[in-house]
């Protein structure tokens, strides 16, 4: 009777190992300044519970970095971010922006109450290759001088437009001022003409009046 209680104990939810109830890769390698991911299983018992990935040994004392919030919903914090699966029963830990600092111990775990049922993941960085990090230089480098061209362009330009534009304003002022004479010293000469002849004029008369009143009234010889 002991037996079938001890194996239907041995194949309840819950009741098997902590290695057992998660698993995931024993070992991820990343390159420095990039990402690396890891996929960490678990029995459907577990599907309601936190997930979260830590670091450090002892792994009953690690440093917990991310976790869930029992649902499926992404959680991040500074460069790791978790989420859970629990369709396929597996949550899935993204670490970006790798540092040679990154490498170490880590674990999958799954908080409950006593003992956490945990997974053990060593992580390795490799470094990044010195022509890579030569090629990003020179990126941002060419990337900074055209704009610094295109500035020197758009000066040009500028100038050339202004440039351009001087000629058209003093045709402008060349206009105005000729209308200007136009129509305000041409009606001031005619009048002045005007007033000339006005005045010449009854001077004539008059003494043509004078020299016929002579010959009229002198007497006959």
């Amino acid at each position: 009777m002991w037996q079938f209680s001890a194996l239907l104990l041995f194949f309840l939810p819950g009741c098997c190992t902590a290695q057992d109830s998660v698993t995931g890769p024993e070992e991820v390698s990343g390159q420095e300044q990039g990402s690396l991911t890891v996929q960490c299983r678990y029995s459907s018992y577990w599907k309601g519970y936190k997930k979260y990935w830590c670091r450090g040994v002892p792994q009953r004392s690690c440093d917990i970095l991310v976790e869930t919030d029992k649902s499926e919903q992404l959680v991040k914090k500074n460069r790791v971010s978790i989420r859970d699966n629990q369709r396929d029963f597996i949550f899935t830990v993204t670490m970006e922006d790798l540092r040679m600092s990154d490498a170490g111990i880590y674990w999958c775990g799954i908080t409950k109450g006593g003992p956490d049922p945990m997974f053990k993941v060593n992580v390795n960085i490799d470094q990044a290759p010195k022509s890579s990090m030569m090629t990003t230089t020179a990126t941002v480098l060419k990337s900074i001088q055209p704009s610094a061209e295109n500035t020197g362009k758009e000066q040009v330009t500028q100038s050339k437009e202004v440039t351009q534009s001087r000629p058209h304003t003093r045709s402008l002022l060349s206009s105005i001022y000729f209308l200007l004479m136009v129509f305000v010293e041409l009606p001031l000469l005619l009048s002045m003409l005007s007033a000339v002849l006005w005045v010449t004029r009854p001077q004539r008369c008059f003494g043509r009046g004078e020299n016929d009143l002579v010959k009229t009234h002198s007497p006959v010889a």
